[in-house]
């Protein structure tokens, strides 16, 4: 087992920090309109996703401070050995550089890529999908681009359903798109995972809302 492997939280793990946390709720996002209400309401948004992108073969390194995002970022590079990573949104571009992880910001069609970094504002509960927002006057898909896709999200990003993702992305990035991407476990060849880019690894860097209070300035 490889050293970032080991960092992988566990179920288990994660609902019990879930749990601890009475504190994190969602009663500032509206319901979504009105499939959601075709429904059954999700008591615990936070533990229903973690439950479903595990299912769907998603991984999650959950991050305390920005630091911890930083050293996942690198050891992930170390560890697979990445080459070429791209880059999806210029607010990444600080993390990468202190990360020391050499990457671009755009490539032609048929290049091949290492892995993708990319950052999510909806992760979605009801079936462990991730939300990405792209402007429609350019929009690109995260599809079929690297064999590792790497997500930076926050724990307050988790919403209930498809349609909260949308309201929120309407009120925040206005005509902005989404695309929805649900992980699919990996096909295996004997006991071992492939990676390819028609089926790559979804790997969550999660930054927890609550860190302890002598690093929430570094959060």
């Amino acid at each position: 087992m490889s050293q970032i492997e080991n960092n992988f939280i566990t179920d288990k793990e994660y609902v019990r920090v879930v749990i601890r946390k009475s504190t994190l709720t969602h009663d500032h996002i509206a319901e979504g309109q009105p499939t959601a209400q075709c429904f059954t309401k999700l008591n615990n948004p936070p533990v229903d996703f973690w439950h479903n992108f595990q299912a769907n073969g998603g991984k999650i390194l959950r991050c305390h401070t920005k630091q911890d995002r930083l050293k996942f970022l690198k050891m992930l590079a170390e560890d697979q050995q990445y080459n070429v990573v791209l880059n999806t949104h210029p607010n990444l571009c600080a993390d990468l550089q202190q990360a020391a992880i050499n990457y671009v910001d755009t490539i032609s069609v048929n290049t091949p890529i290492d892995a993708v970094v990319a950052l999510s504002t909806a992760l979605v509960a009801r079936d462990g999908s991730i939300g990405f927002t792209q402007p429609l006057a350019r929009f690109v898909s995260m599809r079929n681009l690297a064999h590792d896709v790497i997500v930076i999200s926050r724990m307050v990003d988790i919403v209930p359903d498809m349609e909260t993702a949308l309201s929120r992305n309407v009120k925040f990035a206005k005509d902005a798109g989404m695309e929805f991407i649900t992980p699919t476990p990996l096909p295996k060849e004997g006991n071992k995972e492939v990676r390819t880019r028609q089926h790559p690894r979804y790997i969550l860097l999660l930054l927890d809302d609550n860190p302890p209070k002598d690093e929430s300035q570094n959060a």
